[in-house]
């Protein structure tokens, strides 16, 4: 018999309702369409989620343990697996202590409630301070920015998009990848409905994206200079209008400092940077500052370049100034159905420079260090160096600049474990491969994303089938590995455990602690919903919306209540900004290098999928005044290099890039892959020309840089230019 089951997407924050066709006597997945009734989607869904069958049936999967011989791995049993796992680490931590064990978690754990929960509790209960995360590649800065203003890593002010009067959104492109750090689907029609209403929306890009061109006016910027724009708005509000900042001073520390530093960063000085007019940057600061509601964002695109942190903070700043956080119309600070901001603290993702990494004194954020220093907490001649690494959902090697790098501090690892649902690039070196299930094989709740939510609303989704073969849960993986390693597998919520244990032994049927009695507890402890009503609403339901007037004073992270607008830390690096002022400049003969989001593509691991279908891989995109400069034609193939190394790839002409810059879709080029068919496709991995170490990370957060970099470009001669008409279109849904 077939039935239709509701459940919501993870692959990105906008978590859109979902129907799986599922035949109840066999398990096999059928259709899988966009939830019409889903409360908060509303029938919307990009057509990554629609291929979740199709990754869940794919042939290449990994579906069974597996353990390294040679060159090649063999199948063995779980028992066996975790075992043998199991005595290496207490090995290790005997005869070197708890920091001779790390974990790097990829994207996907955090849209995982039971991955998040385990895996931090299962490096915690190991008292091992090495976890590293993906989020220290393209979101760290606005981590680090929000503890040091707010206390907490995940106070993230979202903008009331139903409300607002003037949006300028800076490095993002909803069209094609949604928002980040807010959670929302559908994002173009929100921003259609404030010109709708009379409203504005502003897209601040170097390239006239997919969203520019279906929303707002485009303002074109050079790359990595977003930081001097804000300024300039800064100094314009401040200091050429003036601003009463009596109202700022009532809720926050360092007003005037803040407001102080603009005052040499006239609209003018930006511009010679940022390639902004001088009057343009003047007219948008006042239409920000006079809009009745108005909200500054921005993302990876910003990110992502070489002031991530010092851009945040400014927007945070702005935003604060103007008193547009915390109103109707401007920005407001989600609560989410349960505590978040606890959790996080109880997994230890809310640590701040509690520790610090063996090479370069890297300080954590949100609990984790930058995965760029990874290679040297391996790769050192300090007793207490990493020798056995877990690596879940993730592919770092494929995912950092320089991966190669990471994949030389690998070969001198004593035991790689990597748990996943492909294998990829980095499980090439691993010791064992466990095979983790997909989105459709667990239960679920979005707790990583409940404190960033435009419209509130609360969603549990059971498994939709069983596992397939021998795929495995992550919370049982990594209990039953925490066990196996000597060690309480739930880390610092294991101190709750015994308690909790006492009261689900009184319970019928409870035989053991699993991740949904964690969030039936969270859900019941939170008040606006429990897990039990969850589950007779499939498709989730609608909280009260978020409330203007209830952050400041009352839940600020510090001592006295108060934001801390100018932090030491944030100011120390303001100097830079002088420091880079010329060199962010367009240079002769050079272009600077930008990303790219794909539509059907979401970062590196979704490439085996069935569903994708993107016969030339990651193109170039120039503009045709550079082609014509360097005597490129529109297909040719290119190289683009840089000190670090050079890659090839196809190329695509058009207007929409501004003049002297190059950008390209990363997360590509699998050449050499375990899995055949993302190995067959086209393009090449960005992330390899581009400088790692040390001297490459954003000093603030950590963040490795990875856009705004000059690169050569040149013709590649014996190429048969092939344009994107003559090869076959992807069909969006």
């Amino acid at each position: 018999m077939t039935t239709i089951k509701r459940t919501y997407c993870r692959i990105c924050e906008a978590h859109c309702g979902l129907t799986v066709e599922v035949d109840e006597r066999t398990q096999r997945v059928g259709a899988v369409r966009p939830d019409r009734d889903n409360p908060l989607s509303k029938g919307y869904c990009c057509v990554k989620g629609l291929g979740s069958g199709a990754m869940h049936d794919d042939k290449e999967r990994l579906n069974y343990p597996m353990k390294r011989l040679g060159s090649t791995f063999e199948r063995i049993s779980w028992k066996q697996a975790i075992e043998e796992i199991g005595a290496k680490v207490r090995e290790l931590r005997t005869e070197f202590g708890p920091r001779s064990v790390g974990l790097y978690t990829g994207n996907p754990t955090y849209f995982s409630f039971q991955n998040i929960l385990m895996s931090s509790g299962f490096i915690e209960a190991l008292h091992s301070p090495n976890l590293f995360a993906s989020h220290s590649v393209d979101n760290n800065n606005k981590l680090h920015v929000s503890t040091v203003m707010y206390g907490r890593s995940m106070v993230h002010p979202v903008p009331d998009l139903d409300h607002i009067n003037f949006f300028m959104c800076m490095g993002s492109n909803p069209v094609v990848s949604q928002m980040s750090i807010v959670q929302l689907p559908n994002a173009l029609q929100r921003l259609q409905s404030i010109e709708a209403r009379g409203g504005r929306v502003v897209i601040v890009d170097p390239r006239r994206t997919e969203t520019a061109e279906k929303v707002g006016e485009h303002v074109s910027i050079q790359p990595g200079t977003d930081a001097y724009l804000l300024m300039a708005m800064l100094h314009v509000i401040a200091h050429e209008d003036g601003l009463d900042l009596g109202p700022a001073k009532a809720i926050a520390h360092g007003v005037d400092e803040f407001v102080a530093m603009a005052a040499a960063w006239t609209p003018e000085r930006a511009s010679a940077v940022s390639g902004i007019d001088a009057s343009t940057i003047r007219e948008l600061a006042r239409a920000y500052r006079n809009a009745d509601g108005a909200a500054l964002y921005m993302s990876t695109g910003v990110n992502m370049g070489p002031f991530g942190s010092i851009a945040y903070w400014l927007l945070q700043g702005l935003n604060l100034i103007t008193g547009n956080i915390d109103r109707r119309g401007g920005l407001l600070v989600p609560r989410g159905p349960f505590d978040s901001l606890k959790l996080a603290g109880w997994l230890g993702l809310g640590s701040f420079n509690e520790h610090r990494t063996l090479r370069g004194n890297w300080h954590q954020v949100a609990g984790c260090f930058p995965i760029s220093a990874l290679p040297g907490e391996i790769d050192n001649d300090d007793p207490q160096r990493i020798r056995a690494l877990f690596v879940s959902a993730g592919n770092p090697v494929h995912s950092m600049p320089n991966g190669a790098a990471l994949g030389r501090a690998f070969e001198k690892l004593s035991l790689l474990v990597s748990i996943d649902i492909y294998r990829n690039e980095t499980s090439t070196y691993a010791d064992y491969l466990l095979p983790a299930t997909d989105m459709l094989e667990r239960s679920d709740y979005p707790a990583s994303h409940a404190m960033l939510q435009v419209t509130p609303h609360a969603q549990y989704t059971p498994a939709m089938v069983q596992p397939k073969y021998e795929r495995r849960e992550e919370w049982r993986i990594f209990s039953d590995l925490a066990l196996a390693c000597g060690a309480k597998p739930w880390g610092k919520v294991g101190n709750l455990m015994p308690r909790i244990n006492r009261l689900l032994a009184r319970l019928p049927g409870n035989a053991e602690l699993t991740p949904d009695h964690v969030l039936a507890l969270l859900m019941r402890w939170g008040g606006e919903v429990t897990l039990e009503q969850l589950k007779q609403e499939p498709g989730g339901v609608l909280l009260p919306p978020n409330e203007p007037g209830s952050f400041f004073g009352k839940r600020v992270d510090s001592e006295d209540g108060k934001v801390q607008l100018y932090p030491d830390d944030i100011a120390a690096d303001l100097p830079r900004l002088q420091v880079e002022e010329t060199e962010l400049r367009p240079r002769p003969g050079q272009l600077v290098l930008i990303g790219q989001r794909d539509r059907r593509s979401h970062n590196s691991w979704m490439h085996n999928s069935p569903h994708i279908r993107q016969p030339s891989g990651n193109r170039a995109l120039i503009h045709p005044a550079d082609a014509e400069a360097l005597s490129i034609a529109d297909g040719d193939e290119i190289e683009v290099g840089t000190e670090q190394g050079a890659v090839r790839l196809l190329v695509r002409l058009s207007d929409e890039m501004r003049p002297g810059v190059l950008a390209v879709p990363h997360g590509w080029g699998h050449k050499g892959a375990p899995v055949q068919r993302a190995a067959a496709l086209p393009g090449a991995n960005i992330n390899e020309i581009i400088p790692g170490g040390h001297a490459n990370l954003e000093p603030v957060s950590g963040m490795a840089i990875m856009m705004g970099h000059q690169v050569q470009v040149r013709r590649v001669e014996a190429h048969t230019a092939v344009t994107a008409e003559s090869e076959e279109q992807p069909q969006l849904s």
